[in-house]
């Protein structure tokens, strides 16, 4: 089943922003679940059936080859081109062959084009045409909040209308612009569209992510936001593993539990290594899990990708290893707290998280409020390696958090 809601089946929220007029271009907000990826698909097809159909010139932009392969598995839904989406990046790589040519700049540190003077190649390219340079009636953009400067000016140059869908919370790109850089280098003067009925994340994942955000104004409204009614009352699990192996075993246990509910599962991690460690443990358990190259997501197997590389997924469970000091040494607090938000409320139904109680994040402190109201509930591995526990007081669940500290 794909994850794209047919367009009957949309709030009247989302069918607002899917037809918003393209007399200027437009910056729609939306938290996790809103429904952003939906609307910027469907306003694709609705863009392209008001401006000559076949003949419409458009694009779709992402930030990263995850997304983009997310995307491409409902574009026949919709009867869209997979040529139609890219990320900038490789966009520009291929302008760049294709109208500047010679040697193409390179980064010699990582060991990749240097797409920052390739952007800005393109740019002084697209500025030297006269007349101008449009490409496109129209170009989308998801996750735009991750998107530089440059980016949003050839965007303007190139295509006569822009949809953006945004939502600075989930920026954890450094030279992302924020909404009011975004709003300056469109012409505009403020959003067009704030989303509000948040339909996919369930209540106790809404409040588990609200935990990691800073802002306590923008924290009251994200929780406002959500509409879902809680259908389940199986709380966000945090556990408490005595060492590695303790963590990957119950890591299996979870992935086959979730597995025998039929439900699409991201088991995400901080760092790229650790995407091959998990998922060849998880393989050496007998389960058939999806890590490298092009995800299928059609496909109910598992997926095992980085916070970067989910940004923008949607998954029934999401399970969160690895949530010890080690593996985040080279984010500072606020970045940590951005990539929990953003893995967190990729799940709909249900989140795993798995950490540690001697090495685990300091940041796991926040949830002490849900382990009170009994939003989450603790678990560690009780004497019989067959059975886990949830704690068996608030106090000790409460310490067990504060050790963290």
């Amino acid at each position: 089943m794909s994850w794209l809601i047919p367009r009957n089946e949309l709030t009247s929220e989302q069918l607002r922003a899917i037809g918003l007029s393209t007399t200027e271009h437009r910056v729609v907000f939306g938290a996790p679940g809103s429904g952003k990826t939906q609307i910027l698909l469907h306003r694709t097809r609705y863009l392209c059936d008001i401006n000559n159909g076949p003949s419409a010139k458009f694009h779709i932009f992402v930030f990263n080859n995850v997304l983009k392969s997310y995307i491409k598995s409902a574009l026949d839904l919709l009867n869209l081109p997979e040529k139609c989406v890219s990320t900038l990046d490789a966009w520009c790589a291929n302008f760049y062959r294709k109208h500047i040519g010679g040697r193409m700049p390179w980064n010699a540190e990582g060991k990749c084009p240097d797409f920052t003077a390739i952007r800005k190649a393109v740019l002084d390219k697209v500025d030297s045409g006269n007349p101008r340079m449009l490409l496109y009636d129209f170009v989308m953009v998801d996750e735009g909040q991750d998107l530089d400067s440059t980016s949003f000016e050839i965007l303007s140059r190139i295509s006569k209308h822009i949809t953006v869908c945004i939502d600075h919370k989930q920026k954890i790109y450094e030279k992302g612009l924020d909404e009011n850089g975004i709003l300056t280098k469109l012409g505009l003067r403020r959003r067009n569209m704030t989303l509000l009925d948040a339909f996919r994340c369930c209540p106790y994942i809404v409040h588990l992510g609200s935990r990691f955000i800073e802002n306590d104004e923008d924290r009251d409204a994200y929780i406002r936001q959500s509409r879902t009614e809680q259908s389940e009352r199986e709380t966000p699990v945090l556990y408490f593993a005595v060492d590695f192996d303790d963590e990957k075993q119950r890591l299996i246990e979870l992935v086959k539990t979730r597995l025998a509910k039929n439900e699409k599962i991201a088991v995400i991690v901080p760092q790229n290594r650790q995407v091959y460690g998990f998922a060849q443990g998880l393989i050496a358990a007998g389960l058939d899990v999806e890590w490298s190259g092009t995800y299928d997501f059609n496909s109910p197997k598992p997926k095992v990708l980085t916070y970067h590389s989910a940004k923008g997924l949607t998954f029934d469970t999401v399970i969160i290893p690895r949530l010890v000091v080690k593996s985040f040494a080279r984010f500072s607090e606020a970045e940590i707290k951005q990539l929990l938000f953003v893995a967190i409320t990729r799940a709909q139904k249900w989140v795993a998280l798995i950490s540690n109680r001697k090495t685990g994040l300091p940041q796991l402190a926040k949830l002490e409020p849900l382990v009170k109201k009994g939003f989450v509930t603790v678990q560690e591995r009780s004497s019989s390696a067959s059975e886990h526990r949830p704690s068996k007081d608030k106090d000790n669940e409460d310490s067990d958090l504060m050790d963290l500290l």
